[in-house]
């Protein structure tokens, strides 16, 4: 038992935060990461759903699943294959389909008056740092002071000196910042 406070992890993994009905109750997601303005989640989605609207924000989603997922947005299909990312606007008419199987998701929302979304996807390797309000690992694993963080765990910006323990370890850096500031 501890006496002394308890001190905060630099991970934040799936599993760590409970799962959240979506706005429309057809999904569910886990805020693995918020900030006034914005917030950083995992999302499970199954066969075909329509997103919740989120007025005045944009979004962007990274498929963690090998298949990907196919978005209809306002009426045009986009394959979004593993790892790799798609905005578009939380007024957007969005529709997902995994086919036949279920498919995990980062989603990155951000409202337009608070800031503007910045995100860069890459491959790792040896010792990272990052200026980055979060960091996901896509694939691969990563270390923070002795903690692994898996495929869909946040790292909060708190970290230095990150540590890639996997072979082929990608991440997103992901950044809101202030429009007046650029």
């Amino acid at each position: 038992m501890s006496h002394g406070t308890r001190v905060r992890s630099l991970i934040v993994r799936p599993t760590d935060v409970a799962p959240q009905a979506w706005a429309n109750g057809l999904g569910v997601t886990r805020v693995l990461a918020a900030r006034p303005g914005w917030r950083i989640s995992l999302a499970e989605i199954e066969g075909r759903m329509p997103f919740s609207p989120f007025l005045g924000a944009d979004r962007l989603l990274i498929p963690l699943s090998p298949s990907g997922v196919a978005l209809e947005i306002n009426g045009r299909v986009t394959r979004v294959p593993q790892h790799s990312a798609i905005t578009f606007r939380g007024e957007d008419h969005v529709f997902a389909d995994t086919g036949s199987g279920r498919v995990s998701v980062v989603n990155l929302m951000a409202r337009r008056s608070s800031g503007r979304m910045q995100w860069a996807i890459r491959r790792v390797s040896g010792t990272i740092a990052e200026n980055a309000d979060a960091i996901v690992v896509l694939a691969g694993q990563l270390e923070v002071r002795g903690e692994i963080a898996p495929p869909g765990a946040v790292i909060r910006p708190e970290a230095r000196a990150i540590a890639v323990s996997s072979p082929d370890a990608s991440i997103a850096v992901m950044r809101v910042r202030d429009r007046r500031r650029g």
